[in-house]
């Protein structure tokens, strides 16, 4: 059961908050009902709005499922007036969702976690030290573990890893990986088509840090089928 309807998950341990979401999710709502109850929003995203939180939090579950699942990723990024409307929207009873807030840097965000405490949000702390480097990513993609290389990425990327010094690592491992006939050649083609294509992406993009991670989510996911 999912004891709260606000948890805030203070910590970096992508892997075990990874774990703790599929948990509340198993408890909310059956795997084919996934995409119509859970919705993942990044606190900088600049096109986020009290509108669209609104809408995340007020839409009723579908039928077959308990509650729908809000997860707001990066919470201490959030904007003084979005935080203020989510305060404020907190003051009465969550009824259709459960919603967690994903602080993973807890220096500094002591006063933003307070305030949603006397909200009665349940504090679930995880491990803040990141060990995984931009070489560790490129080992889960060739292992073709896309999940593990994707909580790698959030990690990296949480921690100011540079976005070039990420695709450069990606890059040097595919090359590596074809020289050493890890690879078939159009595999090797399709992996650094699409590598190009997110440096492409990215160095023309202005926009906020949740659509540039999402350029490199897609990368990763693609290189980790296409390394099988």
């Amino acid at each position: 059961m999912v004891d709260s309807t606000l948890s805030i998950f203070l910590g970096a341990d992508e892997a075990e908050k990874l774990k703790r979401i599929e948990h509340f999710q198993k408890n909310l709502f059956p795997t084919t009902l996934k995409e119509l109850n859970f919705t993942l929003l990044y606190a900088d995203d600049k096109d986020l709005t009290a509108e669209i939180l609104k809408n995340a939090l007020d839409c009723f579950p579908t039928e077959g499922a308990k509650r729908r699942l809000v997860v707001i990723k990066r919470a201490h990024k959030l904007k003084k007036n979005l935080q203020t409307f989510l305060s404020d929207f907190l003051s009465k009873p969550l009824l259709r969702t459960v919603l967690v807030l994903d602080i993973p840097e807890v220096k500094d965000s002591e006063n933003l976690v307070e305030e949603f405490v006397k909200r009665g949000a349940e504090v679930i702390r995880f491990k803040t030290e990141v060990n995984s480097n931009a070489f560790d990513l490129c080992r889960a993609v060739m292992s073709h573990q896309a999940e593990t290389a994707l909580m790698i990425l959030t990690a990296l990327l949480r921690y100011k890893e540079q976005q070039p010094k990420i695709l450069g690592a990606l890059f040097w491992q595919w090359e590596r990986s074809f020289t050493q006939k890890r690879l078939s050649l159009d595999s090797y083609k399709k992996g650094l088509k699409a590598i190009l294509e997110a440096d492409k992406k990215l160095k023309s993009s202005s926009s906020a840090f949740a659509r540039e991670a999402l350029i490199l989510e897609t990368l990763v996911v693609k290189l980790s089928y296409l390394s099988r």
